[in-house]
């Protein structure tokens, strides 16, 4: 008996040991045993962060939800959040995840639910919401997933490698080059965001293929041909336009709104802030503008409030304060957003520009 113990431990003790570099290396905190995660914006540490500390006041959304400073909301607002968002959330996903929220704390009582055009566009259909919640509520699914492994180990030699891990900020560094084209042209947006609308235009559900050229870069990165996909949008029409609006998705937000009201939680939907290419290239030019009235229309009429920086902005932000066209900058823009949407606890008034 002693032997057959004996060999048994012999066996188990590399399997123990993996698992116990695992605990120490794995990138999510998921067991919320290290004080914070080397993956904030993962939807693993965020979703695990809840469970094993529910807040009463939650954010749901994408990237643009996700990038905020918490440790400012917090000193803005005088209360502790959980912030749910993460890079990639698409509209279902952001929903379940709500009611996972919902069940998971019935003190619930603040959400600031974010609601795009982008991401409440039809032809979006992901919802990886049985994967993440098999994940984030099964440790063992957890220990013996492939991926996590995989992302476990990666941190692993990059520590070994004395690289610095850790979430990556949108912070730009631009130069007068990224707003000269290829021809020597003046450009009215720097090259990286007028790439980027090349980018949504290429997104399922947003324009028709092949309204854009493709964007050219060069080894480096540097956008080759800025100049020439400027030119063909500026002749965009709505014609070219492929967007319609979920209305599952609107409908689903609406129910979303009503089980607020019963159950006494203060619900914002958030419209965020778009760069001024994204403004003129396509909300304008492709018609989408419109259908965004009607999305806000709906929602206001479901009792929620309303911050709108995206269809009918109430405060707009300077080009330079963004790093992309959906992302501000983490020190030129974000910060001031983080104030004029945590700050002020009405919606006001369009018109103001912030950075001017």
């Amino acid at each position: 008996m002693k032997k057959i113990i004996a060999v048994l431990a012999l066996l188990c003790a590399p399997i123990l040991v993996y698992f116990g570099v695992f605990l120490c290396f794995e990138p999510y905190d998921y067991f919320g045993l290290k004080g914070g995660a080397v993956q904030e914006d993962s939807y693993i540490t965020r979703v695990r962060s809840y469970l094993n500390s529910p807040q009463d006041a939650i954010l749901l959304g994408d990237s643009r939800m996700a990038h905020f400073d918490m440790a400012e909301v917090e000193r803005l607002t005088g209360r502790p959040w959980a912030n749910l968002a993460f890079g990639g959330a698409s509209m279902a996903e952001s929903i379940d995840l709500f009611y996972l929220a919902a069940e998971e704390n019935p003190s619930l009582d603040t959400c600031y639910f974010e609601v795009s055009f982008y991401t409440l566009r039809t032809g979006d259909e992901r919802n990886r919401m049985e994967h993440i919640r098999t994940l984030v509520e099964n440790p063992l699914a957890y220990l013996f997933n492939f991926d996590c492994n995989a992302d476990m180990l990666n941190e692993l030699l990059l520590r070994l490698q004395g690289v610095q891990t850790g979430a990556s900020r949108d912070e730009g560094h631009w130069t007068q080059a990224d707003l000269v084209s290829e021809t020597g042209e003046a450009l009215p947006y720097r090259k990286n965001q007028i790439a980027y609308l090349a980018t949504l235009y290429g997104a399922g559900g947003i324009a028709k293929a092949g309204t854009l050229p493709a964007v050219e870069t060069d080894e480096a990165g540097s956008v080759q041909n800025a100049g020439e996909v400027l030119a063909t949008l500026q002749d965009v029409t709505p014609q070219a336009s492929a967007y319609s609006v979920n209305e599952e998705n609107l409908q689903a937000l609406v129910e979303l709104a009503g089980f607020c009201r019963q159950r006494g939680i203060e619900l914002t939907f958030v419209f965020p802030p778009v760069d001024g290419a994204v403004q003129e290239y396509l909300l304008d030019a492709l018609g989408i503008r419109s259908e965004l009235v009607r999305v806000k229309e709906t929602l206001a009429a479901t009792g929620a409030q309303i911050r709108d920086f995206e269809c009918q902005p109430e405060a707009t932000f300077k080009n330079d304060m963004f790093y992309d066209g959906f992302h501000l900058d983490a020190v030129r823009g974000l910060g001031a957003y983080t104030e004029v949407l945590f700050e002020q606890n009405d919606a006001k008034e369009g018109g103001a520009v912030l950075g001017a």
